[in-house]
């Protein structure tokens, strides 16, 4: 009897050991996993459903982005090589924009028409340069940017506009220097921009009004455009005759 009872403690020790074994290394195993970019890029936006923003009291768009979506998170730093050096579709913008809201949908629904597995994203919210009216003609720099960001703004420069604000009556001073606005969406090939499109549509003037189809349809193409430009394939001679 004495036997048996040893014995069934020692099975019971081994069994609680198991667990406690097998529980640990699914708490470590947990604390490991990384969440997909995909998710990450889903829960930031779709988070702030429902919300309002505190600058202009208005309610942000919805958003509803699927797990399965192509968005690649790249640093500023990280970028710049693919700028330089990749075949891609690179989108500029940050959460909390009301315009971003709005193409996000149509960006993400045309790449999967299109079978684009792979969209970089870059959050430019807390990178880029920052100036307000400080009562002169010349606005005040409050933040710099980022040196990743400035090195973006040279190889874009071309591409984009000039940087104003304003002051209480609505009076617009130039910065001096250009902006990378949110959102932007560009393609690059062979190291050349070979698209570009900044903001929605034209005819919105209010981002924190649901894009109509037709206005969709009509980003839809930009992007489209852009899209089949970074993926069509270069006409290289592959013989000494003629091309």
């Amino acid at each position: 009897m004495e036997k048996s009872n040893k014995i069934y403690m020692i099975v019971i020790f081994v069994c609680a050991a198991l667990v406690i074994g097998l529980c640990g290394y699914a708490i470590i195993t947990h604390k490991d996993e990384k969440i997909s970019d995909a998710m990450k890029f889903k829960n930031e936006y779709e988070a702030l459903n429902e919300l309002v923003n505190e600058n202009s009291d208005e309610k942000y768009v919805n958003v509803e982005i699927s797990e399965k979506n192509p968005i690649v998170y790249k640093t500023g730093k990280e970028i710049l090589d693919v700028l330089k050096n990749e075949d891609a579709i690179i989108y500029f913008g940050f959460a909390a924009c009301p315009w971003c809201r709005n193409v996000v949908p149509v960006l993400l629904d045309i790449a999967n028409e299109m079978n684009v597995e792979k969209i970089y994203y870059v959050d430019i919210l807390n990178i880029r340069d920052t100036y307000k009216f400080s009562g002169s003609i010349e606005p005040e720099l409050t933040k710099k940017g980022t040196d990743a960001y400035y090195e973006i703004v040279k190889f874009l420069d071309k591409y984009l506009q000039k940087f104003y604000v304003n002051d209480d009556a609505g009076n617009m001073y130039d910065t001096g220097v250009k902006r990378l606005y949110a959102p932007t969406v560009v393609g690059v090939k062979n190291g050349k921009v070979v698209g570009f499109h900044e903001a929605t549509v034209e005819s919105q003037t209010d981002p924190y009004i649901v894009l109509t189809d037709k206005q969709k349809e009509e980003l839809k193409k930009e992007y489209k455009t852009i899209i089949e430009t970074v993926n069509k394939k270069d006409n290289v001679c592959k013989d000494n005759t003629a091309c």
